[in-house]
């Protein structure tokens, strides 16, 4: 055979397995994509969590509800943060509604890059039984491109949330698979 095929040879072979990869790769970005949340400034998402009573580490309490984010990164505008969920007892009793909202940043959000998240720290307004209770501090904390907690002072609230973050992701099945919310 001629040398010169056995030169191009391994130009080939790595011509070929680059062109192996490329889809690969497509295919992964286009898995990786978040649909619910296409731009960096605001993220909208879901609260799926559970929280025990305070006085035990047991569940209690399941929370399931949706979140919205704004502003996140603008430079002239303050974080908006506002969430709506149902809160009802692991035994499906007891159900009932909270709101946060009027989230006002105290600060500078800060960057944990050993958890590759970002805490923003602040006070919200959260409906209760009794009224809104306004000025509770809270911690909203984006944990890397998928989940959130969001920490709220008992102290302010009787405890009412126990002893736990209130955990969510940073995505809306209905945005995403609209199919399953028709």
């Amino acid at each position: 055979m001629n040398n010169r095929f056995f030169k191009l040879l391994p130009i080939f072979a790595i011509v070929l397995l680059s062109s192996l990869v490329i889809p690969f790769g497509s295919l992964h970005t286009a898995y990786s994509k978040n649909l619910t949340n296409p731009t960096d400034d605001t993220l909208r998402g879901s609260i799926t969590s559970n929280t025990n009573n305070g006085s035990s580490a047991d569940p209690a309490w399941i929370l399931g509800g949706v979140f919205k984010f704004s502003n996140i990164n603008s430079t002239t505008a303050s974080p908006t943060f506002n969430s709506t969920f149902y809160m009802v007892k692991v035994d499906g009793t007891a159900n009932h509604t909270h709101s946060l909202y009027d989230f006002k940043l105290a600060g500078q959000p800060t960057m944990d890059n050993t958890l590759n998240s970002t805490i923003y720290n602040g006070t919200s307004t959260i409906t209760m039984r009794d009224g809104p209770v306004n000025n509770v501090p809270t911690q909203i904390n984006l944990l890397g491109d998928h989940a959130i907690s969001i920490k709220l002072d008992g102290s302010a609230i009787d405890n009412h949330f126990g002893s736990q973050p209130i955990f969510g992701t940073q995505h809306l099945i209905c945005v995403e698979q609209p199919s399953y919310c028709q």
